[in-house]
């Protein structure tokens, strides 16, 4: 159950990799894997769940930029946008900060308090 005015994370920045043995990879490009899109959606909503204890009740959009291939760092950033929206966008890591992260995806979602 949700907990009532927790506090919202406004980002997370951990390093995350999907493993090259992940089941969904086999019909996504052998020789080429590409994780697919459902795979990255389902780690933006784990996360954003289990940090602030919020439900996601719809993916309001996203967009897919760039493809993210198994055993490369991303990360996952949200942003609070209006009530119960927020913002988040998935970029390869930069750990060398000298340029602007490549973006993989792009989204809004609504939660449930």
């Amino acid at each position: 159950m949700p907990i009532k005015n927790s506090p919202l994370i406004k980002s997370i920045n951990l390093n995350m990799v999907i493993d090259e043995h992940h089941p969904s990879l086999d019909g996504h490009f052998p020789g080429n894997p590409v994780v697919p899109g459902v795979v990255i959606l389902d780690q933006v909503m784990h996360l954003w769940q289990v940090e602030n204890r919020q439900t996601i009740n719809k993916i309001l959009h996203t967009k897919f930029i760039h493809p993210l291939h198994p055993e490369i760092i991303y990360n996952i950033q949200y942003t609070p946008k209006a009530l119960q929206k927020i913002d988040f966008v998935v970029t390869l890591s930069n750990e060398k900060k000298e340029t602007i992260p490549t973006v993989i995806c792009k989204g809004l979602f609504s939660y449930d308090e």
